[in-house]
Parts: structure tokens; C-alpha cells; sequence
């Protein structure tokens, strides 16, 4: 629910950076399709932008953490829980959530409610009905039912269909012949991801504008009177509606529709006013749209692309060099700067880092995936399982051997995990100075002694028994398949 707020929140971003030059640039001209379609257009574009995706390439050196997914846990020596310094920033977001939901759930009740109502008026104390040969249904009411249409149906009431038919159906036929109920549901769909943010119903209002603009400008060109037509308007404004979908023959902006009549035609050159949805769309993308890492590919220090490589012939490749620790740089030196794969024709023998060869691409084992894998539940569940499965070896607690673990395991195309492996964190000096600082009875342990080896051996060990046992988690995924992926796991080990 984490990402639907965040998507929601892009979203509102984008619609307002894209709508608020058009009420100032666009809103006023007598353009109406182009309007209408620059409004729609903002709508689907702050609809998708958020999850688009586009490749970048990060070094090492910017952004170690894209190349390995972690996970910043905590765990302390007698409650054996993960640490609580971000309890306070998860609960905000658990409150944001619910509001959310419950916020999203009441207005999608309330526009399905009222979408029901149309469809049971439109029946209900109907004269009579009839379709046309255009597929069009006109149901005639008693009474002084203001006129309006919804997708294929024009409801009227039978004073209008016997006085003022004619100008009447040509304004809802405008309605059904341009497909403005279909801009209503899209509209209805902003409404209910983002219906915290006033600038959608803002645009929702210009939009609806729009589409009696575009309604009346059809009906004029028909050969109706000006005077008349404005006069009938002013009349039926009086009349009301409740209901948001329909296109409502009596807007109650009716003021702004006779205005917009009287207005000039606008200059040829006020269409290019809408070029300035390029920058901004461009700058939305950059902004809101979901950077994937996509690793540089290497061939005996050249740099090449994925295309090429998979042209390559397979016995011209020995294996893939995956390149995550400082000493990739001292054994490649400029060819690892990129921070990400490098093909080499060295056998494995020859270096001296850790590799993963690749004997195809079902053994193929990814550092950087475009999704990485994920525990069952997210960041939250993981950190709750561990806090339940974690031990803190008596022998280590014994000794007041505190510090970071890393264990790196491979998530397989199943989930399940394998290849589990715990060392320490070298942070500081040497590794027994980095991870036993702590102090038995008074006496320091000494980096050197016979002790060091059991103890690591123990602490490591207990660590790796946890994350194997763990369940399946989420797999990665590359180029819309399932791959293997490595993952490194941080653990802090604290004494209170």
C-alpha cells in the first residue's frame, strides 16, 4: 500500500505541474478540441508517468545501494528485536495509509452510487423511449426533469422534447458524438487516487467546461440563433441536477458558456501554446518516472551493449565477472569503475576476486536485476521475521562480541534461498577489531588469540541458520523473466 501512496503522490504532481499553465495559457481560448484533449491528455499523463521506468547506469561509487538490495536491521541483546529508531516513521505511514484507503473507498462508493442513480432515472417515471437509428436512446420524463445525456442515452422532459427539442438534442448528441462520457470516467479514476488533491477537481471543472463549450459551439454551427440559444440557456438554468457524470445540459456556468460565445475566434498562433507540455512533460519523466540500473557490459576492457553481447558467440564468453567489493577495482582497475558486470576471456583461476560464472543463462546469477528480490511483505515483514527467528549466541554474549554481520545469499527463480555465507563487516582496522570490542571479566579479547576463530565461526554460523530457514521470498525479474539474484543482508548485533 506503501507504493500506491507514493504513486498517488507523483501523480498529483504531475497533474498539477501540467495543469496550472493551462489555466493560465489555454483555458480562455476557442479552441475546444484541442483544449479538451490537452486536458485529457494531462490525465493520462500524470496516470502513467509514475510507473514508467527508464535505465540508467549508476557506479559504484554514487549509489552502492542499488547494486545489492540490504536491509538496515538492528537486534539487541535481551529482547532480541529488531531496533525501533524508525517505529515513529512506519506508524505515519500506517496512519497515512488507512486515511488514505478509507478516503479512496468513500469516493469510489460515491461515484459508483451515483452512476446507479443515472441508470435508475433515466427508467423511472419514463413516458416512453425510443431509439434511433444511430444507436441513440432518448427517454422522455414527466415533470421538469432537467435535460442530460450519459454514453448513449439522452433523457428530456416533455415540455423541452415539445418546445426546444431541436436545440436540446443537438447540444446531448454533441455530448455522445465527441465521447465525453469517456472523459468522465477517466476523470473519475484521478478522482479516486488522488481525491486529497483539489487540483484534480479543478481540472475536473475546466474539463466539464470544456465539453459544454465544444456542445454549444456544435449546436451554433447547426444553424441555431445565437440570441436564442442563449436565451433558452439562461431559462434552463434555473433547473438542477445532482448528477456528476452526466453532461448536464443546464451547467450551471452558464454565464461562462454565454461569454465564451461572444468571444472572437482565437488566433492560429494560440495552438502553440500547448508546446509547453513538452518541457514539462520531459520533466516530469526525469522527476516521477522510476529510474531501473542497468549494469555496463564489458569485453576485455571494452565497453559494449546487451544487444551485442548476446550476439557474441558462447564459446567466446568463459564466464561474467559480477563486480561488488573495493578489490574488483584493484584487480580491473578503470574497467570496474562502472560498478556492474564485466564480461572477461580470463579464466577464473587468474583473479582474485569473487565471481559468478555463468554457464547460461539459467545459472546466470544477477547483482542488479531490474526487480530485485523482495521478502514476502516488504521491508516491514521482513524485519518482524527476523526479530522472531534472530539468537544471539550465549557464547557471543558470553564474550560481549557485538558488530555487523553480512550474509549474501541467492535468491533462486523459486524464491527459495541458497548459497548462504556470514563474515563480518571489516568497518574498522582489522576484522577481529571491527566486530569484538567487547570485554569478559575485564580482559579484552585479543584480535590474535585461538578464541577469535571458534567465536566468528558460531556467530556466522547462527546467522546463516536464520536466513536459510527463511520462507521464499519474491524473485527477481530481468527483461520480463525470472532470474536468480544475489542479496546481501546487514545485521547489527548491539549489546545493550
Amino acid at each position: 500500500m506503501n507504493e500506491l501512496i507514493v504513486y498517488t503522490l507523483k501523480s498529483a504532481f504531475v497533474l498539477s505541474l501540467l495543469y496550472l499553465p493551462y489555466t493560465l495559457m489555454l483555458r480562455r481560448e476557442r479552441y475546444f478540441r484541442l483544449n479538451r484533449m490537452t486536458l485529457v491528455g494531462i490525465l493520462v499523463t500524470a496516470l502513467l508517468i509514475p510507473i514508467c521506468r527508464y535505465k540508467v547506469s549508476v557506479p559504484v561509487e554514487e549509489s552502492n545501494s542499488t547494486i545489492v538490495q540490504t536491509q538496515e536491521l538492528v537486534y539487541r541483546t535481551e529482547t532480541i528485536i529488531v531496533g525501533t529508531e524508525d517505529s515513529a516513521h512506519w506508524d505515519v505511514w500506517e496512519w497515512l495509509t488507512l486515511i488514505y484507503a478509507i478516503g479512496a473507498g468513500c469516493m469510489l462508493c460515491l461515484r459508483i452510487y451515483q452512476l446507479t442513480q443515472i441508470r435508475r432515472v433515466m427508467r423511472q417515471g419514463c413516458l416512453w423511449q425510443e431509439k434511433e437509428d444511430d444507436g441513440i436512446t432518448i427517454y422522455c420524463h414527466a415533470g421538469d426533469e432537467a435535460p442530460f445525456s450519459w454514453m448513449r442515452d439522452i433523457v428530456v422532459n416533455q415540455h423541452d422534447y415539445e418546445t426546444n427539442s431541436r436545440e436540446i438534442l443537438l447540444h446531448e448528441r454533441a455530448h455522445i458524438q465527441c465521447h465525453h462520457s469517456f472523459d468522465i470516467l477517466l476523470l473519475t479514476v484521478a478522482e479516486v487516487l488522488q481525491w486529497w488533491n483539489p487540483m484534480v477537481y479543478r481540472l475536473g471543472n475546466s474539463l466539464r467546461n470544456v465539453h459544454e463549450y465544444e456542445a454549444d459551439d456544435y449546436v451554433l454551427r447547426q444553424g441555431v440563433s445565437l440570441n436564442g440559444y442563449q436565451q433558452l440557456l439562461a431559462r434552463k438554468a434555473l433547473a438542477g441536477t445532482a448528477f456528476v457524470f452526466a453532461n448536464n445540459f443546464n451547467s450551471n456556468h452558464v454565464m461562462k458558456r454565454i461569454e465564451m460565445m461572444k468571444r472572437p475566434d482565437s488566433s492560429p498562433w494560440m495552438r502553440s501554446k500547448v508546446l509547453y507540455l513538452v518541457p514539462l512533460i520531459a520533466f516530469s519523466l526525469v522527476i516521477s518516472a522510476t529510474p531501473v540500473i542497468e549494469p555496463l557490459l564489458f569485453l576485455d576492457g571494452e565497453e559494449i551493449s546487451r544487444e551485442r553481447m548476446n550476439q557474441l558467440p558462447k564459446d567466446s564468453i568463459d564466464h561474467i565477472d559480477v563486480l561488488t567489493s573495493p578489490s574488483a577495482t584493484e584487480v580491473y582497475g578503470e574497467r570496474a569503475k562502472g560498478g556492474a558486470v564485466i564480461i572477461s576471456s580470463k579464466s577464473k583461476k587468474d583473479t582474485t576476486i569473487d565471481e559468478a560464472e555463468w554457464h547460461s543463462d539459467d545459472n546466470e546469477v544477477f547483482l542488479i536485476a531490474e526487480e530485485m528480490p523482495e521478502f514476502v511483505g516488504g521491508e516491514k515483514a521482513l524485519k518482524e521475521y527476523i526479530s522472531r527467528h534472530v539468537t544471539y549466541p550465549s557464547k557471543i554474549l558470553e564474550y560481549g562480541i557485538q558488530g555487523r554481520l553480512d550474509v549474501s545469499f541467492v535468491v533462486e527463480v523459486d524464491g527459495s534461498i541458497t548459497n548462504v555465507t556470514a563474515k563480518p563487516n571489516n568497518e574498522k582496522g582489522t576484522e577481529a577489531d571491527a566486530v569484538i570490542t567487547g570485554f569478559h571479566r575485564g580482559d579484552k579479547i585479543q584480535p590474535n588469540g585461538e578464541l577469535v576463530p571458534q567465536l566468528l565461526h558460531i556467530w556466522t554460523e547462527s546467522a546463516e541458520q536464520m536466513v536459510a530457514q527463511m520462507p521464499r521470498w519474491k524473485p527477481a525479474r530481468q527483461q520480463g523473466r525470472t532470474v536468480r539474484a544475489q542479496v546481501t543482508l546487514p545485521l547489527y548485533y548491539r549489546l545493550n
